[in-house]
Parts: structure tokens; sequence; C-alpha cells
């Protein structure tokens, strides 16, 4: 019960803070884009590059897990559409070994 008001209380607390030693052009950068995409709400503009980063992040884990599984379908295809190969015939000797 108590979580769940904790979770309540979090959703609705903010939290002030500073970046300290941010590279200047990352500052302007990061305020050019709050500017433009959320009226100049960096909340807004910190949230949306989170979120961003994790489409990106799974985007990639698909991507590579897909190049995984497209290469596997390859090699099963090469194994399928090589000719069997025959078994070779052996020489009738009739009962005689040859030497």
């Amino acid at each position: 019960m108590t979580e769940k008001i904790h979770d309540k209380v979090k959703d609705l607390t903010t939290i002030n803070f500073s970046i300290t030693k941010c590279p200047h052009k990352v500052y302007e950068e990061f305020v050019s884009f709050c500017k433009e995409e959320t009226n100049n709400n960096y909340s807004m503009g910190m949230k949306m590059l989170l979120d961003a980063m994790k489409v990106n992040i799974k985007e990639i884990t698909l991507f590579e897990r897909y190049m995984e599984l497209k290469e596997r379908i390859e090699k099963l295809e090469e194994g399928k559409s090589a000719p069997e190969k025959e078994p070779e015939e052996k020489a009738k000797t009739f009962g005689k070994k040859k030497k």
C-alpha cells in the first residue's frame, strides 16, 4: 500500500538540478532542441531524448538479431540447395579381393 502512495508521490514531485562542466556546444544544442521541439520545456526535452535513446537501442538489438537469423537461414538454404553426393560405386570383384 505504501509503495503505491510512494509511486504516486514520485509521479507528482519535481526536482530542480543543475549540470556543471557541460560543454557550451552541448548546452547550445540542447537548448536549441528544446526550443524547437518542446517550447523551451527542458524537462520534456530531456524526456524526449531519453525515450529516443531507448527506441534506438531496441532497433539496434532487433537489427542485430535479424542479421543473425538471416545468416542462419542463408546457411540452411545453402545446405539444401547443394546437390546430395551420391555414394561412389565400388568396382565389383565377384568375391575376390584386389591387391
